[in-house]
């Protein structure tokens, strides 16, 4: 299966022991409101080369960023290697930064997909949530990989070696088989859900129902009961 390499821009594309620059241009005298709290782009210390090495890999590099960090990176493509702006993962709630809730967006995403994902975040507080209670509560289908990046260093060339390891044994990982969703016999809706790593339709076998099913089907879990429409099982 080919994987998503999602990459965080603070501590990983930008670390934060990069050099600072000698004499910075002083900013312009701001002349509107929004300009006192308009974004500031990331410093760039990453080697260019490790940057064209992740571009290189045999999977898709997606941002996890909010709107005005990836607008601020855009103009230092060149200097960290990169020869396009690799496109947004489409989160719910992007400025939502804090390691707990970026795991919630990241797991979500995952879940609405069935290939393999790395999460590349500076430190190692993601590994713990995503390994923990997300693990616990939500199954994906493809593996999802939190890798913590020093945030003094930025991305290494032994990370994005570790990184090609890992994207290997995705592509030798077997495609799941496709669900066809269908229809539920109340509300018309199609859908599916992930139990135990493995995608099922959500409409119950028996009943043919989704929303009004009182028997042990799919949309119920042992562990919490109703699932809301947000994907997420009541905790």
């Amino acid at each position: 299966m080919r994987s998503y390499i999602a990459v965080e821009i603070d501590g990983v594309l930008a670390p934060y022991g990069g050099p600072v620059p000698a004499a910075p241009e002083p900013e312009p005298e701001p002349t509107a409101w929004w300009q006192e709290s308009a974004p500031r782009a990331p410093r760039p210390a990453l080697d260019p080369a490790v940057g064209r090495a992740l571009a290189g890999l045999p999977a898709d590099l997606v941002l996890l960023c909010t709107p005005e960090k990836r607008a601020g990176l855009e103009p230092l493509l060149p200097a960290l290697g990169l020869d396009t702006m690799p496109p947004p993962v489409p989160l719910r709630d992007p400025r939502a930064t804090e390691a707990r809730s970026r795991a919630r967006e990241v797991v979500l995403w995952a879940h609405s997909h069935d290939r393999p994902v790395a999460w590349v975040r500076a430190g190692s507080h993601h590994v713990q949530e995503v390994t923990g209670t997300f693990k616990r509560l939500y199954s994906t289908v493809g593996p999802l990989l939190p890798y913590a990046v020093d945030p003094a260093t930025g991305l290494t060339p032994a990370d994005v070696q570790a990184l090609r390891a890992w994207v290997r044994e995705m592509d030798a990982l077997p495609e799941p088989a496709p669900v066809v969703p269908r229809p539920c016999r109340h509300c018309g809706e199609r859908g599916t859900v992930v139990l135990d790593g493995r995608r099922v339709d959500n409409v119950c076998e028996s009943c043919g129902s989704c929303c009004e099913c009182y028997c042990t089907g799919p949309m119920t879990t042992s562990m919490s009961g109703a699932r809301h429409h947000d994907g997420w099982d009541e905790w």
